[in-house]
């Protein structure tokens, strides 16, 4: 039994998540604000979001926040079970680390009593705003979706 098989995907999850979590705590520090990359095509602006994907539920974080550990739980299990490297386990680690950055932005906002706020940055064209945890998790359910549609 090879260890590092096993740790491998879970090591990709820490560094994505790494990733997510410096990326907003850098906006945040320098308050960056309606910075335009491409006109009309990508901005960069500091917003937060208590909700998940595009605001939804904002209402309810603590719901949301829940809903997101056992989501979490179920994908840990769901990578370790899948023993080649394929399409499917590559999804299932994007969607991890989109949920770890998530998570743990929104907990540690919890703790703070800061509403369990998501940082969130990038707008592109008419899409809702976003980060890179959210990116992560969009791409991971693409691929999960094509390499389930592949299998039939």
């Amino acid at each position: 039994m090879n260890l590092n098989k096993h740790f491998l995907p879970y090591l990709y999850t820490l560094l994505l998540a790494t990733l997510d979590i410096f990326t907003k705590y850098l906006i945040r520090k320098n308050n960056i604000q309606e910075y335009v990359v491409f006109e009309d095509i990508l901005t960069i602006d500091l917003t937060y979001n208590t909700g998940i994907a595009f605001g939804l539920l904002s209402d309810y974080t603590i719901f949301t926040y829940i809903l997101s550990i056992i989501v979490f739980i179920w994908l840990v299990f769901q990578i370790r079970d899948i023993k080649e490297q394929n399409l499917e386990k590559l999804s299932l680690i994007l969607i991890l680390s989109g949920a770890v950055g998530n998570l743990g932005e929104r907990g540690w906002n919890l703790i703070i009593d800061n509403d369990g706020k998501v940082t969130d940055f990038v707008e592109f064209l008419f899409i809702p705003s976003f980060n890179l945890a959210d990116t992560y998790i969009s791409i991971g359910i693409v691929l999960l979706l094509y390499s389930e549609i592949k299998k039939d």
